[in-house]
């Protein structure tokens, strides 16, 4: 991962762009289909992708699947930060596993701020206790989610024809079970945590278990929706240079429908159902700031029982789902996401 100087470079190639748009399909899928779906061979498929990956402007990770979601408690937070404090803040929130995501607003606020933990009761220790003493914290504000719909996991570029990305699109795994998480499944999310694509030799060696077993407990985390895959890049060379927090109220009736309908914009990163006043949570990527109004217009006029509460335009993401990112989004060092490291 590239780990010092700011040096700009251009925008991503269309077949760049497709390569990506691929692995956020399926970012587990083999080279021979990546290769397929993109027309390249696939050793020049794999060479394209440790050049993005080696710069740190595109990479894959493990994420918490829907059913893990559900059984977190997740957090959105607003952390107003003394003066001259929110760099060094930002940084010092950067290094903590179970918070997720860490961003500059332009807002009466100075950080939004993601969190999750394994047990409500870990959170609020943390949040009552540790978080106000980290220095340079002045005041927090906690939204606590109800329902997380999305957290970016879905978002792609959509540059593939739909036949392509047809043809790369995820299987449904077996079915379902009610078995839990057990420590080696932890274990197996935080080894795929630096590398989504890792494989199952490499794998079964972290975690001591046979490759047979390794590809067996990662078929049903799938399936059961306990994790997921996720490919991400540094946004602002595939064109996306903004992006924004909406904070949303309507009839809590409308919740689910309003959540699921979000899913299918293309500018939808993280959705979820709040327990507060603002009882929505919206977060988009744009083209740039200047698309903000248009969506919010947009947003107001397919949904008439909606009305935007507050929107925050983002100034610089520095942690992104566990990626520590350099001024121009891209990956520099991985703090792997860790919602069991609180404890009660």
């Amino acid at each position: 991962m590239q780990d010092s100087g700011i040096e700009p470079l251009g925008l991503l190639s269309e077949t760049d762009l497709e390569l990506i748009d691929a692995l956020q399909i399926n970012p587990r899928a083999s080279w021979t289909d990546v290769g397929a779906a993109i027309g390249a061979d696939p050793v020049t498929a794999a060479r394209r992708w440790q050049r993005l990956n080696s710069t740190g402007r595109a990479w894959t990770t493990v994420a918490l699947g829907q059913r893990q979601m559900h059984a977190m408690s997740m957090v959105f937070l607003e952390i107003d930060c003394e003066a001259g404090a929110a760099v060094e803040v930002a940084d010092t929130l950067a290094t903590a596993r179970h918070l997720i995501t860490v961003q500059h607003v332009a807002a009466d606020h100075d950080l939004f701020v993601i969190g999750a933990a394994a047990s409500m009761p870990a959170l609020a220790d943390y949040l009552l206790t540790d978080l106000p003493r980290v220095p340079g914290v002045a005041k927090v504000r906690t939204h606590v989610a109800t329902r997380v719909f999305e957290a970016s996991c879905r978002w792609r570029l959509r540059v593939l024809s739909p036949r392509a990305a047809g043809a790369l699109a995820r299987r449904p795994g077996p079915p379902e079970s009610t078995r839990q998480m057990d420590e080696a499944d932890r274990l197996l999310f935080k080894a795929l945590l630096t590398d989504g694509r890792a494989g199952c030799a490499e794998l079964a060696h972290a975690v001591g278990k046979s490759e047979r077993t390794v590809q067996r407990r990662l078929s049903r985390l799938v399936a059961t929706g306990d994790i997921d895959f996720r490919c991400d890049l540094a946004r602002s060379q595939a064109g996306w240079h903004a992006s924004a927090v909406l904070w949303l109220r309507m009839p809590d009736g409308l919740l689910e429908e309003t959540g699921r309908a979000l899913l299918d914009w293309p500018e939808t990163r993280t959705c979820a159902a709040l327990a507060g006043a603002r009882n929505m949570l919206l977060t988009v990527g744009l083209h740039g700031v200047s698309d903000l109004h248009p969506l919010v217009v947009r947003l107001e006029e397919r949904f008439p029982h909606v009305s935007i509460a507050d929107r925050q335009i983002v100034l610089r993401q520095s942690k992104l789902y566990g990626r520590v990112l350099d001024p121009l989004g891209r990956c520099t060092s991985v703090v792997p996401v860790d919602p069991w490291s609180l404890r009660a």
